[in-house]
């Protein structure tokens, strides 16, 4: 329920290929019904990841250098939309992709499911690059959007990489046929350097917190009664780091459940080290590669649902949560790279990503 006066800012490539129509047309529902009038309960897969796509300070200030960019984030940004369509996701919450990269995911994933289309987060302002977030979803009506950039951010120090990104969140209204959900995605303030800084002086969890607030401020603003209330993302928080706190009580005040406690297995690290020191797959099952029960890592991001209520038209039920990696398959699953040099990442993104698979029943 956007209360701003200029249109909503959907990106959307038309799926002519399955009649989808913009905003207040008709989509097919997972069942291939569409989505007005289903009674029976709907499928829904629903997958948050940190891309890693970072482009460097291109686009800053104009400038189309990529200095301090991600290795091969362009060709990584092609394999992870058709990793993405493949992988048969309805709804996609994404942080670190920018600029063409964003173009490039989103092509490949509307060329594989057919139909869908892509909900950017806050545009490049004043100087900086965007804020990185992207939304995708098929199978589902978008039916408003909406954006913030946070004020809590490290502009005092250009030291920081955060300082040349407008870091912020991203709201999509989805209508899932028995009910709509509010979805939020957001990445808050990293408090990484750029290569060539020796050292900073912001306080970043103390920005984490700020932001936390401004998050908490834009749920309540955007999110309606009768949704459900989703909220996504890479916090760089981990559960008994520092934040925690604030992190507890923006959950808490938005009546929001961590999913992951609910019902993921383990400790449940996302971050790198996730990656590097476990996710011991099976190579031969793989892939889609799913990370096994381990204590590898740091759990930084999270996506929380909104608990039931008494408002809600729809029931949102998660049938399972488990977390995924996108192995490249150039070298052994233990490498992170498949080279000495480090120019060659074996994984399409450096964050393990959250996949839930939801059921959505009117209520």
């Amino acid at each position: 329920m956007t209360n701003d006066t200029h249109p909503p800012a959907v990106r959307r490539r038309t799926a002519i290929k399955a009649g989808a129509a913009g905003i207040g047309g008709v989509v097919l529902g997972a069942s291939g019904l569409p989505v007005a009038g289903r009674a029976a309960p709907e499928s829904y897969r629903f997958l948050w990841v940190n891309s890693w796509l970072t482009d460097g300070i291109e686009g800053v200030l104009g400038s189309s250098l990529n200095v301090a960019a991600k290795p091969q984030y362009q060709e990584r940004a092609v394999e992870l939309g058709r990793r993405l369509g493949e992988g048969g996701y309805d709804i996609v919450g994404l942080c670190e992709v920018f600029n063409d990269e964003q173009d490039s995911v989103e092509t490949e994933y509307v060329d594989v499911v057919g139909s869908g289309e892509a909900i950017p987060g806050p545009e490049p302002d004043g100087g900086e690059k965007g804020a990185g977030l992207l939304d995708l979803v098929s199978n589902v009506e978008v039916t408003d959007q909406a954006t913030i950039e946070y004020e809590a951010e490290p502009d005092g120090n250009l030291t920081y990489v955060d300082a040349h990104v407008g870091k912020g969140a991203n709201y999509a209204e989805l209508d899932l046929g028995p009910g709509a959900v509010d979805l939020f995605t957001t990445h808050l303030v990293t408090g990484s350097l750029l290569p060539w800084a020796d050292g900073g002086d912001e306080d970043i969890p103390a920005l984490r917190g700020q932001q936390l607030n401004e998050l908490g401020e834009f749920v309540d603003e955007q999110s309606s009664p009768e949704n459900v209330t989703v909220v996504a993302g890479d916090f760089n928080i981990a559960p008994d780091g520092e934040a925690a706190d604030d992190l507890e009580a923006f959950a808490a005040d938005a009546g929001l459940n961590d999913a992951w406690l609910d019902h993921g297995s383990g400790p449940g690290g996302t971050n790198d080290g996730a990656i590097i020191d476990g996710c011991a797959f099976d190579p031969n099952d793989a892939p889609p590669a799913y990370c096994p029960i381990d204590d590898a890592g740091k759990r930084i991001d999270y996506v929380f649902l909104e608990a039931p209520t008494a408002d809600h038209a729809m029931e949102l039920n998660v049938e399972a949560m488990d977390r995924r990696v996108f192995w490249r398959e150039r070298a052994s699953p233990d490498q992170f790279y498949a080279d000495d040099a480090e120019e060659v990442p074996n994984y399409v993104t450096d964050h393990v990503g959250l996949e839930l698979s939801l059921t959505a029943t009117s209520a």
